[in-house]
């Protein structure tokens, strides 16, 4: 055989080895819905190191959120990285959570008491995060 000859020779014969191979076609198979992470980016304003000015924050949060889930991250606390800042909150911890009936945020009665900023703090996360604030005097008030 001449060298023309075998190449057709052994690209016919690689074809006809594969086409034999016993891989049959299969039907297209769909998986589940992808998953989802919901994530959420929440303000909270903390107070400044010499307790005189707001500073606002914004904070990544996975999970579902309702009207008193920022107000429930303020209640926890500065993050490390806040605290590393100087920022601080005048808004006492709780053992309780902050709840929301019918867009009314429900504070625990341990934190009834606050300062003058705590309470700048709560209305402007609140407002913040597109909770209605009605009966609230805001005099005095500048959310940054």
């Amino acid at each position: 055989m001449t060298p023309a000859l075998v190449m057709p020779a052994l690209v016919t014969l690689a074809l006809v080895m594969l086409a034999g191979c016993g891989i049959r076609p299969t039907p297209i198979l769909t998986g589940g819905a992808a998953p989802t992470i919901s994530s959420h980016e929440l303000t909270v304003y903390l107070v400044s190191a010499d307790g005189t000015d707001l500073v606002r924050r914004t904070r990544t949060y996975s999970g579902e959120v309702d009207t008193a889930t920022a107000i429930n991250l303020l209640v926890a606390g500065p993050t490390d990285e806040e605290k590393k800042l100087g920022l601080v909150t005048e808004v006492p911890a709780s053992s309780s959570r902050v709840y929301a009936i019918s867009n009314v945020i429900v504070l625990p009665e341990d934190m009834l008491k606050l300062s003058k900023m705590g309470q700048f703090q709560l209305y402007c996360t609140a407002v913040a995060n597109r909770a209605k604030v009605e009966g609230v005097p805001s005099t005095g008030i500048e959310c940054p």
